[in-house]
């Protein structure tokens, strides 16, 4: 699985997935950043609203610019999402979702798997 931004179908539903696993190095993280703003610029210009949103962390280690330039992907992602899961937050990760929740305003769930992830996504 390569990382940034793209469309999953899970159940007859289309989930917007943006894969930021096993990123260590800042420069990676703002490279695939950058891809996945670039992918949320044309998914806005179609049109796409009330997205289903899955974000995967896995194995990643977000900080310094990274995590300022995640947050501010997120506020702007959160325009067009209606529910947004995330995987790989595990201890002190933790701590920088509440960070993300306090300065997007997303209410980020989280989840151990991408198969929980995208079950509850799809539930209704």
């Amino acid at each position: 699985m390569a990382n940034g931004a793209r469309f999953i179908e899970y159940k007859g539903k289309e989930i917007y997935f943006v894969d930021y696993t096993h990123i260590k190095k800042i420069e990676d993280f703002l490279s695939v950043i950058k891809g996945t703003n670039a992918f949320r610029e044309e998914t806005k210009a179609l049109g796409k609203r009330n997205l289903l949103m899955l974000v995967d962390v896995t194995g990643s280690f977000v900080y310094g610019e990274a995590l300022d330039a995640l947050k501010k992907s997120g506020k702007i992602t959160k325009e067009i999402t209606k529910k947004e899961a995330i995987v790989g937050i595990t201890g002190a990760k933790k701590i920088l979702l509440q960070i993300a929740r306090l300065f997007t305003g997303m209410q980020l769930q989280s989840f151990d798997t991408v198969d929980e992830a995208k079950e509850w996504l799809v539930r209704d």
